[in-house]
């Protein structure tokens, strides 16, 4: 438990799975050192062109960033499509409700989340 005055020095993370791929995908409105207005963290690993593994978070769209199991359930075993991604996208904002102003932060996310698999699944 952290104390006042405690200073975090270092954090230690479990090894990726083998073979996979990582990405972190941030919008914002001006180039640098900006507020996101969505965000995505997503870790793949694909075997015989279908996800085997998925991992995915967001930010910028809600009060703090969340990992999604919606999202990685609905992309477990998925074939390598625009349309599998933007499932996992409609899973993970499905019965959203936004504020006054924010509205446009549902699409946004749902586009960057389905834009950040696409990138990381794409072979080289």
């Amino acid at each position: 438990m952290l104390e006042p005055g405690d200073l975090i020095t270092h954090v230690t993370l479990p090894a990726p799975v083998a073979n996979s791929k990582s990405l972190y995908l941030k919008l914002r409105d001006r180039a640098s050192y900006e507020f996101a207005l969505a965000s995505v963290a997503v870790i793949v690993k694909i075997e015989n062109n279908q996800l085997s593994y998925a991992r995915v978070a967001l930010g910028g769209v809600g009060t703090k960033p969340w990992r999604s199991k919606e999202a990685e359930q609905a992309l477990a075993g998925a074939t390598l499509s625009e349309s599998s991604f933007r499932n996992a996208a409609e899973a993970v904002l499905h019965g959203a409700r936004p504020q006054s102003q924010n509205g446009f932060k549902i699409e946004l996310a749902k586009r960057c989340l389905t834009h950040a698999l696409k990138l990381a699944t794409q072979t080289a």
